[in-house]
């Protein structure tokens, strides 16, 4: 981990183990998936312990937590400045790069009068694969059948 940002907490082996598993992913997982992939090392790792660090990673900066409304939050290893695109029908989470968000954080701002510290966009829609299975001109539901990884 990063010294400067642990400093704050008390670094464990544990919390080492969930940071490194978080930012070798070439994915954004949930805490369920961190929790099976950190436990294939390390058998004596509660999932409470998971997923308490993965919060206060992610309140220290070392990892981003995406929360999509009643679904489990994603945790993402990429903590620079990005966006994401979600598909709605099977829950792809994709990491993208919109220099044209960051204008919308200036719009935001000049019309809120907020001074915007942060921002994160995530566009929603239906991805290439369930595109191809739904066909063309097919509206989704919304609803989220089995993820792919």
């Amino acid at each position: 981990m990063a010294s400067a940002s642990t400093s704050r907490f008390k670094n464990t082996t544990q919390r080492t183990e969930i940071l490194d598993e978080v930012r070798a992913s070439h994915g954004h997982l949930t805490a369920g998936e961190i929790f099976e992939r950190v436990r294939r090392r390390d058998s004596r790792i509660a999932y409470g312990t998971v997923y308490r660090t993965l919060h206060l990673l992610a309140e220290h900066g070392l990892i981003q937590e995406l929360t999509f409304a009643d679904q489990a939050s994603r945790y993402d290893g990429r903590v620079d400045r990005h966006d994401h695109v979600h598909c709605l029908r099977c829950g792809v989470l994709l990491d993208v790069d919109v220099p044209v968000a960051l204008i919308a954080r200036h719009v935001a701002g000049e019309q809120s009068g907020f001074d915007i510290t942060s921002h994160h966009t995530v566009f929603a829609g239906i991805c290439p694969a369930c595109k191809t299975v739904e066909g063309p001109g097919t509206v989704s539901d919304g609803k989220l059948p089995a993820r792919r990884a």
